[in-house]
């Protein structure tokens, strides 16, 4: 999924810790969340791309969706934990 339009050669993979913060009208905002939507339906990999980086991550099939309000800020959280691959053990 890519927050941005311009694709410019090769990108940073992002990998360990990483924040940025993104401010976005409604319009774009419900693009963001379709197209997140799509990809959780899809598999069980996010990819999100911008012109400078990209950030792949394998997610668990439980996602955690906390809801708070407060008195002028209704904040929605959403927390994918990290898909764990198991390994085959013979016996």
């Amino acid at each position: 999924m890519k927050m941005d339009k311009k694709d410019e050669g090769p990108k940073r993979v992002i990998q360990g810790r990483f924040q940025e913060e993104f401010y976005m009208t409604r319009k774009e905002t419900a693009e963001f969340l379709r197209n997140l939507a799509d990809e959780i339906e899809k598999s069980n990999e996010i990819k999100i791309t911008t012109q400078d980086w990209e950030l792949p991550f394998k997610i668990r099939e439980d996602v955690e969706v906390e809801i708070e309000l407060e008195e002028n800020e209704l904040e929605i959280e959403i927390e994918f934990e990290k898909h764990k691959d198991k390994k085959l053990q013979v016996e």
